[in-house]
């Protein structure tokens, strides 16, 4: 049996990743299931209701498993037992983390807006049958990785795989179908500071240290007026309880590209020279991946 994971505090393209990359391999005819290392947000709720497909088992331990990752490579995404387990593969759109393995194994790793994009012409490439359930939670994986085809990590493949997906899905009204999906995203009706944090945390290791950078996309940054205290405590409370050098959260208004910066740690000082009026606004970023975490990565080497 092969496990496919996806990261530490899930988004909809590690959770509709690992439900797809796991038919691929039951497709060639392998025992695979799909786990999920954290609870889903509200946006993969939407999507997995819409396709009708259950979300898969919670499970945070591999030791002695086969398994697959999707969505990332580095280590500190992965199982925290992942040392103890056998990766035989990998699906991802990120650069390459740190991830290491004994025996050769397939990995399949592209400069494309998102990981389904990347099974779906696997799927192409092998002739799998891709049914309709399959094509939503593809489609969505993208267009929710990209915002509505918005973040400049879009690429005109991502594009393409949209455009094949929904006429398998049924979708006819693409910008109606894009819409209820970004609603679903940005609704953080209820959320407390540290939920909001948590929601889509990714840690990497930097310079000999860790730091992590969440981000909470939003439709308005008025959505969290109030908050932004509350946010700064828990990024302080995170830096104290793992030591952690650095520790951000970016707001961004899909609407806009305007990103505020919410940021604490060692290494906060590095940053504060970017502020205007106490804020740190970063214009024409809707990205994590390709805009805000190699921004920092210049600011705090």
């Amino acid at each position: 049996m092969i496990l496919v994971v996806g990261h530490k505090n899930p988004d909809s393209d590690s959770i509709c990743g690992a439900l797809v990359a796991t038919e691929l391999l039951k497709a060639r005819g392998l025992e695979a299931k799909p786990i999920r290392q954290g609870e889903i947000n509200r946006e993969t709720q939407h999507i997995l209701a819409t396709a009708g497909v259950e979300q898969p088992e919670l499970r945070t331990s591999v030791a002695g498993e086969k398994v697959w990752l999707v969505d990332y490579t580095d280590l500190a995404q992965a199982p925290d037992d992942i040392n103890e387990a056998e990766i035989l593969g990998i699906v991802d759109h990120h650069r390459l983390g740190d991830v290491m393995t004994v025996n050769p194994l397939e990995a399949w790793i592209w400069p494309v807006g998102c990981t389904c994009t990347i099974l779906f012409n696997l799927f192409k490439m092998e002739e799998a049958e891709i049914t309709r359930p399959l094509a939503i939670l593809m489609m969505s994986a993208i267009l929710s990785d990209t915002v509505g085809f918005a973040s400049p990590t879009c690429t005109q493949k991502d594009k393409d795989a949209v455009e094949a997906l929904a006429t398998i899905a049924g979708v006819t009204d693409l910008d109606s179908f894009i819409k209820d999906l970004l609603i679903a995203k940005t609704n953080i009706e209820g959320l407390t500071a540290a939920e909001l944090v948590e929601k889509d945390l990714k840690a990497y290791p930097f310079n000999g240290r860790d730091v992590v950078v969440g981000q909470v996309e939003l439709a308005t940054l008025e959505q969290v007026d109030g908050m932004i205290e509350a946010l700064e405590q828990d990024l302080v409370r995170r830096c104290d309880d793992d030591a952690l050098a650095f520790a951000a959260v970016m707001l961004t208004d899909i609407t806009t590209a305007q990103t505020r910066l919410i940021y604490k740690g060692e290494w906060a000082d590095k940053l504060v020279k970017h502020e205007v009026e106490g804020m740190l606004m970063m214009e024409n970023t809707l990205s994590r991946k390709k805009q805000g975490w190699p921004w920092l990565q210049g600011e705090l080497v």
